[in-house]
């Protein structure tokens, strides 16, 4: 095996290891986003189903960064207002880290 065979075959192992954390990272992040959407709408009279493809959209689906996630819990935390439901920030946090623990488990099993 040529020293170019080796540089090819690690060029493509690496790039096997990062599309697959990356696909990894987006099915934590749907399943999460569908916890998120399931119990949002089971303390609300929301439609499950409306209410979970707005949080599974593609904006709300690439929540990467911190401030991403900020948006996020926001818009979660303004529509529990909307209807009379009021948790602080590190209430919603809490829920959130938890089907984010939960999401992870659920991929890695």
């Amino acid at each position: 095996m040529s020293i170019l065979d080796t540089f090819a075959a690690k060029g493509t192992t690496s790039q096997a290891n990062f599309v697959g954390a990356a696909e990894q990272a987006f099915w934590v992040r749907a399943r999460r986003n569908r916890l998120l959407a399931d119990w949002a709408c089971d303390l609300t009279d929301e439609n499950n189903q409306a209410y979970l493809r707005l949080l599974l959209d593609a904006d709300f689906a690439k929540v990467e960064t911190r401030a991403e996630e900020g948006f996020l819990m926001l818009k979660i935390r303004n529509d529990l207002m909307g209807f009379g439901i009021f948790l602080s920030p590190d209430e919603l946090k809490d829920v959130y880290r938890r089907f984010e623990r939960q999401a992870l488990l659920e991929h890695q099993s």
